[in-house]
């Protein structure tokens, strides 16, 4: 059965030939998330990923360019050249640029772009028209948008809303997730939310990170319930799978999340070989080999 991840990350080390953006380890540092991303097993480089995946029983996975890099797309998408097989990659191309449709119709043109990401901080940003110019931009290029709006739901809906041409992916299923936020004795508090965002039929989901909720080890069996809950709203369609590699990478092992649906008893082998890559590949348009 094919497995492809929907989000990973790939980070060199900060160096010359390559250097992350100035300031970027500074701004981060005494922080979780400076712990996490600017030192030790959670920077992973292209080679490093690939091996991962190997090991794991990973196909292939769309790469995610980390602020590490700014707006530079250029180290995901030389892995995917140097892997077109293995990797395309969703770029991160700035909102509020005044060139932005310029910077859309240039992305949209690289062979191995499949999509975008944004990363909503706070409800306003989703409102009113602070997206509209690479949204438009977005459904003219024929372009998926995935959209981190983790805790803030209710914001993601009225873009999407706002946005109806607009093929939209919830990053992590929407949610706030260890171990960069603490979510609390209900880490699945937000459900409710999510689900009534499936009558949306420009909204898909990304199951990234969901082992990560679990207030249990492998097999995540206090997951069955509500994975269940968001097959039965959304379909499998509009479904996938995947990691967010590296950030969870002190939580458990990356065969351990292939694992979890893989070897589940609650699915049926449809049901997998969407979640795994089928829905993935036809949403990004990205087709078999």
């Amino acid at each position: 059965m094919e497995v492809i991840d929907c989000q990973v990350h790939i980070i060199d080390r900060n160096r010359p030939e390559r250097p992350w953006v100035p300031g970027f380890a500074e701004s981060l540092a005494g922080t979780l998330a400076g712990e996490i991303f600017t030192t030790g097993s959670a920077i992973i480089t292209d080679e490093e990923m690939v091996a991962a995946m190997d090991r794991a029983g990973v196909d292939g996975a769309l790469l995610v360019p980390t602020s590490h890099y700014g707006w530079d797309n250029s180290y995901s998408v030389e892995a995917a050249r140097k892997w077109p097989e293995r990797f395309r990659v969703v770029g991160r191309v700035e909102p509020f640029a005044d060139d932005v449709e310029a910077r859309m119709q240039a992305w949209a043109a690289e062979p191995m772009a499949v999509g975008i990401r944004l990363l909503l901080k706070t409800e306003a940003e989703a409102d009113g028209s602070s997206y509209d110019r690479i949204l438009a931009s977005a459904a003219e290029n024929l372009m998926p948008v995935c959209v981190h709006c983790s805790g803030i739901l209710p914001a993601m809906e009225r873009m999407a809303r706002r946005h109806p041409t607009v093929q939209l992916v919830i990053d992590h299923v929407g949610m706030h997730q260890p171990p960069m936020h603490d979510p609390g004795p209900q880490p699945l508090h937000d459900l409710p939310q999510l689900l009534a965002m499936a009558s949306l039929p420009n909204v898909a989901v990304k199951l990234s990170g969901l082992p990560s909720l679990s207030l249990e080890p492998f097999p995540f069996r206090d997951l069955e319930k509500p994975l269940r809950q968001i097959i039965d709203a959304f379909g499998v369609e509009r479904l996938m799978w995947g990691t967010d590699w590296t950030r969870v990478v002190h939580l458990y092992s990356y065969r351990d999340t292939v694992r979890f649906i893989t070897e589940s008893p609650e699915l049926d082998e449809v049901e997998k070989q969407a979640l795994l890559g089928g829905s993935l590949r036809r949403i990004f348009g990205w087709p078999a080999s």
